[in-house]
């Protein structure tokens, strides 16, 4: 498992980037949601059958959303 903490410019935890990434890769067809005490870091639940055109759709998708953010 690897996990990704989304902080803000002055490395606080940021909640409002963290949302803006779930919703944006729901907008494009990937779920995944938010866990952590300020709900800062995505959680992906991907299913057993995980093949790399999944894993590929979603780098897809999480790049769009960055490259939307930024």
């Amino acid at each position: 498992m690897i996990g990704v903490e989304i902080v803000g410019v002055d490395r606080n935890p940021d909640p409002v980037e963290t949302a803006s990434i779930v919703n944006g890769l729901r907008n494009r067809g990937v779920l995944i949601n938010s866990c952590g005490s300020a709900q800062k870091r995505p959680k992906i639940r991907p299913p057993l059958i995980f093949t790399q055109e999944n894993a590929d759709m979603l780098l897809d998708a999480f790049q769009a959303v960055m490259d939307e953010s930024a």
